[in-house]
């Protein structure tokens, strides 16, 4: 159809189908041919071909007339897309799992409206496990939250690897067991050496539960809570209330308020919790979203040094 009213109107403002074919940028005969089958489409001629050239039958004029306003509503159509295009580009919606890392990032959009002033930045909060449905959704342009070895739908770029961090109650003393080296941040245990105590984890579908499980499999224990929490949140309050020990990822134990009745331990001279962007595969990101990420990423490492600081203080 697009090609027909281009086609049509080109010969009736050029009056000849040679200078159309020109202006077409396609050969005499061929354009000749596409007009006889238009006509044989349409059941009537549409140009008087005469040795002067082409002229409009009373059909004719009537297929340009409501050609041209096709085409004006066209290019209106197209100018309208590109503007809506524009305009999506410009707001960056962001779903992120939340923890004292994360609320970092929280004021990138100031920085991104810095470099980019008509781009807005929109953070949400969602849990790991809701990131596919919103993503496949069209909810978020993006995730921020941790690796789950995703399925091949999603692409997961690294930001940071944490330690996983046994969070004790005072009323467990563990120092001895504790052992410091260089490199590590806080002392290393071996859990299989650990007296008996209780547990207080999260669920086994949310992710730190996951890289702990992995953790005792790679160790060659199995460790069974007392309790089982919903959220790391639930979990360090259970803790600072000494109802059990608990095991955290570095980015919520800035939540704690009583951190002076808690010791802190590594479990793993390795990191294991991994926290980065998450994608849908083929999803390609813009100028915007490429800066947008940048500097969520280097926010999330800062945040990430201070709650070690802060710790590393206790």
């Amino acid at each position: 159809m697009e090609r027909d009213i281009d086609y049509v109107i080109a010969v009736a403002e050029c009056g000849s189908i040679s200078q159309a074919a020109e202006v077409l940028y396609i050969s005499q005969p061929s354009l000749s041919r596409y007009l006889s089958s238009l006509e044989n489409e349409l059941g009537m001629a549409l140009f008087i071909r005469t040795i002067n050239g082409t002229e409009l039958t009373e059909a004719g004029k009537i297929y340009v007339e409501y050609a041209k306003e096709i085409r004006r509503l066209r290019s209106t159509m197209k100018a309208k897309l590109r503007d809506l295009q524009k305009s999506e580009a410009r707001r960056i919606r962001i779903g992120m799992t939340l923890n004292a890392i994360s609320l970092s990032a929280f004021n990138v959009a100031k920085k991104v409206r810095s470099r980019y002033p008509e781009c807005d930045v929109e953070l949400f909060n969602l849990l790991s496990k809701d990131i596919p449905d919103a993503l496949k959704a069209g909810k978020y342009d993006f995730a921020i939250g941790p690796d789950l070895n995703w399925s091949r739908e999603f692409v997961f770029e690294k930001f940071y690897q944490d330690p996983l961090i046994l969070v004790v109650p005072e009323r467990y003393d563990i120092e001895p067991f504790g052992e410091h080296r260089d490199g590590l941040p806080l002392p290393l245990v071996d859990l299989r050496r650990l007296p008996e105590m209780d547990y207080i984890l999260q669920e086994e579908t949310t992710a730190v539960r996951k890289e702990f499980d992995q953790i005792c499999r790679d160790l060659g224990c199995r460790i069974e809570p007392k309790m089982q929490v919903t959220s790391s949140t639930i979990a360090l309050q259970a803790a600072e209330n000494q109802m059990g020990c608990c095991v955290a990822a570095l980015g919520h134990l800035a939540f704690l308020n009583n951190r002076e009745k808690l010791k802190f331990y590594q479990i793993s001279d390795r990191d294991y919790s991994a926290a980065g962007v998450i994608r849908l595969r083929g999803k390609k990101f813009i100028d915007e979203e490429k800066y947008c990420i940048s500097c969520i990423k280097k926010a999330m490492k800062e945040g990430e040094q201070e709650i070690l600081k802060r710790l590393c203080g206790v």
